[in-house]
């Protein structure tokens, strides 16, 4: 939780350097956005912002946000790495579960997880598919999707389909490249999936 204290002594400052006077609507507008970061963060991502902002004005919440989680096409290149990851260790047969719940709304769109491996196995075509990806990455990122959806695999969609619901082993688990709130940051975790006979 951001200390408010010291989180409206930086903005105080920030409004004094931009020449901007400081208002009680400004102090509560910039605290809901970023109360959930720690002071340490949100400070660093201002100084960050004030050594590159080429503007005289204040610099608005989503100037600092950009410092904080990456811009959207950052955020889209870090989903499609994960992706690729998941390709290397999970391929078809597995199902996935990422941390990042708008890349599975991305894969669904594009067929569901085996359609989509299935489309990625010629190296020709992954422009293609990385570039419909990164388009639909960018669209489901305004849409503020918190609840990811299943991935399927082979394994899973064949036990399913005969009943073995005591058969369909773990998702594999592919974790964020990097988390946007560097006092929580977590490396890349490779998870295992049981691979099981389907019949």
């Amino acid at each position: 939780m951001l200390d408010k204290e010291k989180f409206i002594t930086l903005i105080t400052g920030l409004c004094e350097l931009y020449k901007q006077t400081p208002s009680q609507f400004i102090f509560d507008l910039y605290y809901d956005i970023f109360k959930n970061y720690n002071y340490e963060t949100v400070a660093k991502a201002v100084r960050q912002v004030i050594a590159t902002h080429k503007y005289n004005t204040l610099p608005k919440p989503a100037d600092i946000l950009e410092f904080l989680e990456g811009s959207k096409d950052d955020k889209a290149l870090i989903a499609w790495l994960q992706v690729k990851e998941a390709l290397d260790k999970g391929d078809y047969y597995k199902s996935i579960e990422f941390t990042d719940p708008v890349i599975s709304h991305c894969i669904n769109s594009l067929g569901g997880w085996m359609e989509f491996s299935e489309l990625t196995m010629l190296k020709k075509d992954m422009p293609f598919v990385e570039k419909r990806f990164i388009d639909l990455y960018r669209l489901f990122l305004k849409r503020e999707i918190t609840k990811p959806q299943r991935i399927t695999g082979f394994i899973e969609a064949k036990n399913r389909e005969k009943g073995y619901l005591k058969s369909i082993p773990e998702p594999l688990q592919i974790n964020k490249v990097k988390q946007p709130n560097p006092s929580n940051q977590k490396g890349l975790t490779n998870g295992t999936g049981k691979t099981e006979r389907t019949g």
